[in-house]
This record gives C-alpha cells, sequence and structure tokens, in this order.
C-alpha cells in the first residue's frame, strides 16, 4: 500500500508544478450590491475624444492556445487529465508493483501519464513550437471583434472592453501570442503591431500600453531592441519583467512543500473546507504529510524533472526569460546537466536573452523613461500561491509573488507581518499599514501601487481597477504615488475591484463584512 500512495503523491507532486504557470483568467463576477466609490481622480465615464492608442500586451493563457487550427483535426490545447486517465495510470502503476517491477517502474507509468496530459504545450528541442499550434490574432483594433467590444467579464480581456468604451473600440488593440516562445520573436511581432496601430492613427505620434503577466517581459525585450519612441505611457500590471520567483526555483530544483503554505492556499482553494484544512495543520497532520511529499520528491526529483518538466516546461524559452539573471547559470547547470549538446540551441538561444534581455533590465527601463516614456507598477498582495516552491508562502496574487511584480519591495508571508528587521530605517511611507509590505527597496518605488486582495492582473469590466489604470496612462506627467490623488501607494480591493486607501479599518471592514473576499 505505501508503494501505492507513492505512485499517487508522484502525480500529485507534478500538478501543482505546472500551476504556477497558468495565467489566473477566473476572477469573481462583479457583484453590484457595493456602494459606488470613486477617488477624486479617477476618469470620467465619458469617452475621451483623440486618445492615442490603447494597447493590451495580454500574459499567458492555457486555454488560449490552438493546435491544427483550420483542419479537421482542429482542437484547444489544454490540460487533458480526466478520471478515467488518472484511474487508468494509477491501476497500471499498482500492477507494475504487484508484479514485482518496483516503485521506479511505477513511477514511469505515473510520469509518462501526466506527461501525456501536457505535452502539447511542450517545445522542441531548439525551442520552438512542436505541434501545429497558433493562436487567435486580434490585427485590427478591438471594433473588428464582436467579443472584445462587448461589456462584462474579467482580466485582459474586460481591459480592452472597458478600454472600448473609454476611448472608443477603434483606438484599442489587444495583443495576443504564443507566450511559450521566445520573447525576443513575440517582441519583434510587437514593435510590427504598435506601428500598425499609429499607422492606424497617424494623428497620434505614441501609443499608451499596458503589459499583464506575462506580457512584462515581452514588453522589456520590445523596448530592449525596439527602443521606446512609440510609447507615451507604459503601466506593468502583475507582470513578469523582473522575474519570478517560481519559475526560478522550479528550474533550480526547489521544489518544496510548506505546512504553512499549503493550509494557507488549501483553505483559500476551498474555503467551505477551511475548517477541515486548518485542524489537519493544527494536528500536525499537513507537516507530516508535507515532509513525506518533500522526501519523496527528493527521492525522485530527477524522475519528474527528466520525464514531465523538462520536455513541457524546460522546453519554453518564454519560461527561461522568468529566470532571475544571478540564478540562470545555476537553473541551467541543473535542467541540462549532461545534456548539453542535445539541447544546444535552445541553450544558446536562452543564453542570448539572458545575456541582451534580463541581464540589462534597469538600464532598459531607465533610459526609456529618460527618453519621456511614463512608467507605472501595479502589485497586488493578500493571495496565497500554489505551494509548491520554496518562495510560495511569501506575498503573492494567487500566481506570482508580490516581491518581483513590486521590482523588489521586501513582503512578508500571506497571512503574518515583516519582522522589525524588514524594515528598520524606511521611511513609514513605504510601509503598508498592515505591515505586510516595504515599499522602500523596489527600485521604483514612489511609481509602484500595492493593491490588498485584488487578484492577479484584475481588471474586472468596468472596475475602478481599470479606471486606475487609466488615471496611470492618461496622467500628463509621470504619475506618483505622491501626486495622483485619489490612489495612495497602498489601497485595499473589495470583491468589485472597489478601491480604498489600505487602513486597518478598512480591512477590517471588507474582510469580515459584507464585501469579504476569500483571503488569508
Amino acid at each position: 500500500m505505501k508503494k501505492i500512495i507513492c505512485a499517487l503523491l508522484s502525480a500529485c507532486l507534478l500538478l501543482p508544478c505546472a500551476v504556477p504557470f497558468v495565467s489566473a483568467a477566473e476572477h469573481e463576477k462583479k457583484d453590484a450590491t457595493n456602494e459606488n466609490k470613486q477617488p477624486s481622480d479617477a476618469p470620467s465615464t465619458e469617452l475621451v475624444e483623440d486618445a492615442d492608442p490603447f494597447i493590451i500586451i495580454r500574459g499567458m493563457d492555457f486555454g488560449g492556445l490552438i493546435k491544427d487550427a483550420g483542419t479537421e483535426k482542429e482542437e484547444n490545447v489544454s490540460v487533458k487529465l480526466t478520471f478515467g486517465g488518472i484511474v487508468g495510470a494509477l491501476g497500471k502503476a499498482a500492477a507494475a508493483l504487484i508484479r514485482g517491477d518496483g516503485r521506479y517502474a511505477a513511477i514511469e507509468i505515473i510520469t509518462d501519464y501526466v506527461y501525456s496530459t501536457m505535452a502539447d504545450y511542450g517545445c522542441d528541442k531548439n525551442g520552438d513550437s512542436a505541434e501545429n499550434i497558433s493562436v487567435p490574432v486580434y490585427d485590427k483594433s478591438v471594433g473588428n471583434y464582436p467579443e472584445l467590444s462587448c461589456e462584462g467579464g474579467n482580466g485582459e480581456e474586460a481591459l480592452a472592453r472597458s478600454a472600448a468604451k473609454r476611448y472608443g473600440a477603434d483606438n484599442v488593440y489587444f495583443f495576443i501570442y504564443d507566450w511559450r516562445l521566445d520573447p525576443a520573436v513575440n517582441a519583434a511581432k510587437l514593435n510590427d503591431f504598435i506601428s500598425f496601430a499609429l499607422a492606424e492613427h497617424p494623428e497620434s505620434e505614441k501609443v499608451n500600453a499596458v503589459c499583464c503577466s506575462m506580457g512584462g517581459i515581452v514588453t522589456l525585450a520590445y523596448l530592449t531592441y525596439y527602443g521606446s519612441d512609440k510609447i507615451n505611457s507604459l503601466v506593468s500590471d502583475s507582470s513578469t519583467m523582473y522575474g519570478t520567483d517560481v519559475t526560478t526555483e522550479l528550474l533550480t530544483g526547489q521544489v518544496m512543500f510548506d505546512a504553512a503554505a499549503a493550509d494557507r492556499y488549501l483553505a483559500h482553494m476551498a474555503p467551505s473546507l477551511s475548517w477541515l484544512i486548518h485542524t489537519l495543520t493544527k494536528t500536525g497532520v499537513t507537516e507530516r504529510v508535507c515532509k513525506f511529499i518533500n522526501s519523496f520528491a527528493e527521492k525522485y526529483k530527477s524522475m519528474i524533472y527528466d520525464r514531465v518538466l523538462l520536455p513541457v516546461y524546460g522546453t519554453m524559452p518564454a519560461v527561461w526569460s522568468l529566470v532571475y539573471a544571478d540564478e540562470y547559470e545555476a537553473a541551467k547547470e541543473y535542467i541540462f546537466a549532461g545534456k548539453e549538446d542535445e539541447y544546444a540551441a535552445l541553450i544558446a538561444r536562452n543564453d542570448k536573452f539572458q545575456r541582451e534581455v534580463v541581464s540589462n533590465r534597469a538600464e532598459t527601463l531607465v533610459a526609456a523613461m529618460a527618453n519621456g516614456m511614463k512608467f507605472s507598477v501595479i502589485a497586488n498582495y493578500n493571495t496565497p500561491n500554489v505551494c509548491a516552491y520554496k518562495s510560495a508562502g511569501l506575498q503573492g496574487d494567487g500566481t506570482l509573488e508580490t516581491g518581483p511584480m513590486s521590482f523588489g519591495a521586501t513582503v512578508s508571508e500571506v497571512g503574518h507581518e515583516l519582522s522589525a528587521e524588514q524594515f528598520a530605517g524606511a521611511d513609514e511611507k513605504y510601509v503598508s499599514v498592515d505591515k505586510c509590505i516595504n515599499a522602500s527597496t523596489a527600485e521604483y518605488r514612489d511609481m509602484t501601487w500595492f493593491v490588498r486582495n485584488c487578484r492577479h492582473v484584475g481588471c474586472i469590466y468596468q472596475s475602478e481597477f481599470t479606471n486606475f489604470i487609466f488615471a496611470l496612462v492618461e496622467s500628463e506627467v509621470q504619475p506618483t504615488c505622491d501626486s495622483l490623488a485619489g490612489y495612495t501607494r497602498f489601497m485595499i480591493s473589495d470583491k468589485d475591484e472597489n478601491l480604498y486607501p489600505l487602513t486597518l479599518e478598512m480591512i477590517d471592514k471588507i474582510e469580515n463584512g459584507a464585501n469579504r473576499r476569500p483571503v488569508c
């Protein structure tokens, strides 16, 4: 029985490792029961005349890839996990154990099944798409696409719809790309896309842009290779410009399940069962399970990486683009040791991007701002990330970590405060009243806003959060946390994405009152 449990846990280990790469596309739908509160600098609801083109650069969308488009075999790429498939794989693994084939044979069966459910996402050993994969292309303004010029929704699509109401559908553009591929290649496509938008609006010299999630590293590549001459204002919304903990740690082998992080994450995902989850944690059950999984993962890690994580995620240039510069060589050694010749083209591609883009990030952004580009950063927090890697317990937005999203702010664990040492010496204006964020260490601390309880990317249709983004791009001068009246450095969101200055009273009202969101 213990051997069967080991095989089952190997499957359980692999699935959380896939989750952090998925863009958080589902948010709670707008609920009209809350007060309609508007800060003083919120844009009006009237159509803005003569607006510059407004471009949304979207993030990952695991459901947005199409295989064999235009053929009889056309299908949306998806993780093909089925109940029958899971039962079948576990049955085969159990049979292997009963036959005496050993644990490794059983785990090979499980990992082969898990790989088969995600294989279409993988690239080849050069970092190019291994399958005939494409994405829906919106190569004109959103007014040409009914699904983008309607009402409702959330995420990047809802931001496009809200922007269409604000600036006119013919002024708004939605950039989609195959997010798995080399960001440098996608940056070239973005350059053509921006040029096309400006050609359609010859009265405009520049565009305003919002880069969301994975769109951040694509935009950084664009700025590196094509400059900032065509960008008036850029908003980084939950973006990956700085890199991410999750990719860096998973590609350096730092898979780890922590009991406290698991408790917060599972209670957040299943709030109706939170009493049971907390009970298991208090009685030590969660801790024992995490220790067992960590021991198991360490023992079979090479098999898990070689049979699933490398052929799926390790072949994606986009994933490698999110590894921190100072950890890149260690990640490359960990993943490709002994396979350097086999993956030579992919390694060379990753090396080039790290050398030309990632290592020069700060200089690229400073040069862009010196050239007149306005730059603003939004980082959300207080939502647990999936509990499968070393830094998963730190503040995040349910998908990525707040620290890198904010370009280096010091953050606490979810549900905890910073230690006194972590904000010692900081001006009090940079420390959130909940003691979760010390913004003084962020690279762009005076142009970085933190929103408690707003999830990854945010952007419920025509919410105050989308109005906040519009206020940033419409500012005639570089907006700062001290100059943009109505939008303070630290804010809190209710479930409708109404925004309020962060105070202890407002935290209590929103998290314990009628506007409660499921937070930890």
